[in-house]
């Protein structure tokens, strides 16, 4: 039976601001945190997704599927590869409700810190934007 002790927790905040035709904005947020798991062993990102701002602009942005994702730094400054770990939702659904994710992943002892962003899915060709990333130091 392994130890579920969380330390240490770091929150992280990033913002983003899709933009469409004719000067339409929607805002949207991912906020939440990182705790490491059994003494180092495991990381968990615990999250959530919703739109801050420019409700009534939805349609006009495309209405994209939004999801997160995730990369990992390591003490060499070798990443893991950024990879998806939260469900898709349309912008109108996360205009409705909030979207919460939970991630979980083994944390080696090389391993400094996590990278998340937002990924944004237009369309039938799924063209993909992605927001800037921000970064989640856990070990110095």
């Amino acid at each position: 039976m392994t130890q579920s002790l969380e330390l240490p927790v770091q929150e992280f905040c990033l913002d983003w601001t899709l933009t469409g035709d004719e000067g339409a904005r929607v805002g949207v947020a991912l906020s939440g945190q990182v705790s490491l798991l059994d003494n180092n062993r495991f990381y968990k990102i615990d999250g959530v997704v919703y739109v801050t701002e420019g409700d009534a602009d939805i349609r006009a942005v495309g209405n994209p599927r939004i999801s997160v994702r995730r990369n990992g730094v390591e003490k060499s400054g070798r990443q893991w590869g950024w990879e998806m770990c939260s469900a898709r939702k349309s912008l109108i659904a996360l205009n409705t409700m909030e979207g919460y994710f939970v991630r979980t992943g083994y944390w080696a002892p090389a391993d400094r810190a996590i990278q998340l962003s937002l990924c944004a899915e237009l369309g039938w060709s799924r063209r993909k934007s992605y927001s800037p990333h921000v970064t989640v130091r856990m070990v110095d």
